[in-house]
């Protein structure tokens, strides 16, 4: 026997059915002071970015290392 049930909830519902805290105001408070500081510092601009690429970029070093491991492999 298969039983579906469906619920239209909007998130903000669901989260309430829930018991969850309202951590919107606290999300944007943060995102605020978090653009603020981009804003006003190139050192803290220029760190983010660097930990962006590095963060985007660990992955594909990943991949990349696995590729020429089993290369080194399949040569002996």
């Amino acid at each position: 026997m298969k039983i579906n049930v469906e619920v239209d909830l909007t998130p903000e519902e669901l989260r309430r059915f829930m018991g969850l805290p309202d951590v919107q105001g606290f999300q944007k408070q943060m995102l605020d002071r978090f653009a603020d500081s981009l804003q006003t510092s190139q050192e803290q601009r220029e760190e983010f970015m660097r930990n962006l690429f590095a963060g985007a970029m660990a992955p594909w070093q990943g991949f990349f290392s696995m590729l020429s491991q089993a290369g080194n492999r399949a040569d002996k």
